[in-house]
């Protein structure tokens, strides 16, 4: 395993051993360290980051290992947006597992070397990480999006038990993380758009057809839908609360369902699993 990898899976690693610490004890947290532990993982992993794309001659977005380092850097730093916000520090133990265990497959995936097929003049060169980068960022919004219904659905039923244990007095309010689902999910959902229309246009210089069919197209189609669903339900049919908290954890469900099979339904296909 790359040395650099190793300091960037200590520095998460510690993230989320205090960021559970500190929610589910009543005993002061070391956030200081916690912080400086973030700070130097991300810059590793940015660091990292450069230098492939820097050795590969491209963007790194291209097979398993640099999907998951690219989304794991992505959802660190949606992370620290979301914290900058609405200072929702308990978000930490829900969002950094899942960016540890990205990173972890980022760090013993086998890389992917050379330049692929379909990048064959400049414009292609820009369109490809346009596309998969704005994918990327949007699962990584809507992961964020899972992280907030979690948390509204766990304080939720502190308050209908009315006996409130550790985590509701370090859970922010409900309506808080009713809106860090809703506006993760419009950002994510956006980005997704111009995500699959970067896409589309890339499909078309590169083999003449907008729209080839795999399983890939299919599923970002899909995940287009539910969320379109999801989010004009919300504004136009009142959903809040507990229903649209239940809907951000069922649409988080479905994207690791499209990550997943793209990997094993799409192979060759240049997409950031292919």
């Amino acid at each position: 395993m790359d040395t650099l990898w190793i300091i960037v899976l200590l520095g998460y690693a510690l993230c989320v051993a205090q960021s559970i610490y500190a929610l589910t004890t009543k005993r002061p947290a070391r956030a200081g360290l916690s912080l400086g532990a973030l700070a130097i993982a991300l810059g590793v992993h940015t660091s990292w980051l450069l230098l492939r794309g820097i050795r590969t001659g491209r963007c790194p977005l291209v097979g398993t290992q640099e999907m998951c380092a690219f989304l794991s850097w992505s959802l660190a730093v949606s992370y620290l947006i979301a914290y900058r916000w609405f200072h929702a520090n308990a978000l930490k133990a829900f969002i950094f597992p899942i960016v540890l265990v990205l990173a972890t497959i980022a760090a013993i995936a086998p890389g992917t070397t050379g330049r692929p097929d379909g990048l064959n003049n400049p414009l292609q060169s820009v369109l490809f990480p346009v596309h998969a980068g704005l994918i990327l960022l949007a699962y990584a919004a809507f992961f964020i999006a899972f992280g907030a219904g979690v948390m509204y659905i766990i304080q939720e039923r502190e308050l209908k038990s009315k006996r409130f244990g550790t985590m509701f007095y370090k859970l922010p309010s409900l309506d808080t993380c009713d809106t860090i689902s809703f506006k993760s999910l419009a950002i994510g959902f956006g980005l997704l758009t111009l995500g699959i229309a970067a896409g589309i246009y890339w499909q078309g210089l590169r083999s003449g057809r907008f729209w080839q069919g795999d399983p890939t197209e299919i599923f970002s189609v899909v995940t287009w839908v539910i969320y379109l669903l999801i989010i004009q339900s919300r504004m136009n049919a009142g959903w809040r609360g507990r229903t649209a908290a239940l809907a951000s954890i069922v649409s988080f469900l479905i994207v690791i369902c499209s990550l997943v099979g793209v990997r094993y339904l799409g192979p060759g296909t240049l997409h950031p699993f292919g």
